[in-house]
């Protein structure tokens, strides 16, 4: 048995996983788990193994759905963000596409993540730090972009936890039910900032003075004013691209800046004409965000989800085979501020449970603190936070 970063499950685990899945979606009422119009909805199922091995399923209500996941039990579920006419028809054409909700799948893997970069943990962990960062993404694409940008209201946002290192945001009104895959990407790559470049955002008259957005400014211009304003006030210039000399004396000097940006002046401190030139280039690549990539003002959206309009994304309220918390619903951005996915989307009780670690780094479920594991030591943990480590292949079941 490996006791490293992963450890080898047997069915024993397998077992009892679906044993506490099972227990779980008894337990829940209907509609707690079927999406609007779930006799329009393909539904794909995933295993132990992968995330979805099977797909082109249909049910025709609430009450099927849930009888289903009590019946069968699949680890993964995921619906499409797509209504069909027909959604258990194959090929996909003979489905008859009725529509789509306009999705943004927000993930931690798509995060510049510090604490990866310093060796906190391996790629593949999620960790307190990676949780907060992605969270401030999805504020961020719904308070800087859905809502003031595109004019959607409040109600028709919704966003649920991805179950593992993210968030789905999903948007539900007629106005975005018939747009097509490239209508989906345009509003993607507006979020990402695609096309965005310093010529077009700051300007330098005939004295070399520059110019640029204030904090007020609408759309991408003054979210690039505020983001860099945010960035000066924290120090954390330099972090963002800005040249440590030039950085330093920007900090130095942030309260005349800060001034001079309110009023559109970014001239406030004597920089030389290449200096400028570069730290508008920087201004302007922190705000942009590669899709799939890096970035920092922008929303960090995995774009195939958001133009693939026959996608399938995890089911609201269904439990993420991979740690065994819910893909819980939030009741709104000021609840998805205060979200802790480790204390608000577990599932599993107390009881306890003897397990074998591989090599764990600590980490909490439901406000307590576990480890750290060097792995092959045999422990005692409460169900929830068991259920999380033998989800991730960290832990098997102690004993024969």
């Amino acid at each position: 048995m490996d006791s490293g970063l992963a450890m080898e499950a047997t069915g024993r685990e397998e077992e009892f996983m679906r044993s506490l899945f099972q227990s779980y979606y008894a337990r829940l009422q209907p509609g707690d788990l079927a999406p609007k119009s779930v006799e329009a909805r393909e539904f794909g199922l995933g295993s132990w193994v992968k995330k979805i091995e099977s797909r082109h399923f249909s049910f025709k209500s609430a009450q099927d759905l849930k009888s289903y996941l009590v019946r069968n039990t699949p680890f993964f579920i995921s619906y499409s963000t797509a209504y069909y006419e027909f959604p258990d028809r194959r090929p996909m054409p003979k489905k008859n596409w009725l529509g789509a909700d306009l999705v943004f799948d927000l993930d931690a893997d798509h995060l510049k993540l510090e604490c990866l970069e310093k060796g906190e943990h391996e790629k593949g962990w999620v960790c307190e730090k990676c949780l907060s960062l992605v969270r401030s993404e999805t504020v961020k694409l719904i308070e800087e972009f859905l809502i003031p940008d595109f004019g959607f209201s409040e109600s028709e946002v919704s966003v649920n936890f991805s179950g593992n290192r993210g968030y789905h945001v999903h948007i539900r009104s007629p106005e975005v039910l018939g747009m097509s895959g490239w209508a989906r990407k345009e509003a993607a790559d507006y979020i990402a900032g695609i096309g965005l470049d310093a010529e077009s955002i700051f300007s330098t008259n005939a004295a070399g003075k520059m110019s640029g957005p204030t904090t007020q400014s609408a759309g991408w211009q003054g979210k690039i004013a505020r983001r860099f304003a945010s960035l000066l006030s924290a120090g954390k210039l330099e972090a963002a691209g800005v040249e440590h000399a030039v950085a330093r004396r920007l900090e130095k000097n942030s309260a005349k800046v800060l001034e001079g940006i309110a009023r559109g002046n970014w001239d406030t401190v004597n920089l030389t004409k290449p200096e400028k030139a570069r730290l508008s280039q920087a201004v302007v690549g922190s705000a942009g965000v590669c899709i799939e990539g890096f970035g920092e003002a922008g929303g960090e959206v995995d774009a195939g989800v958001t133009f693939d309009v026959s996608k399938l994304i995890r089911l609201p309220n269904s439990l993420h085979g991979e740690t065994g918390l819910s893909a819980k619903s939030i009741s709104g951005v000021s609840a998805l501020a205060q979200f802790d996915p480790m204390r608000d989307a577990v599932v599993f009780g107390n009881s306890p449970v003897k397990v074998k670690c591989g090599r764990v780094p600590k980490f909490a479920v439901g406000g307590i603190e576990f480890g750290p594991y060097s792995g092959g030591e045999e422990t005692e943990l409460p169900e929830n936070a068991a259920a999380y480590l033998l989800c991730k292949r960290k832990a098997v079941l102690a004993g024969k």
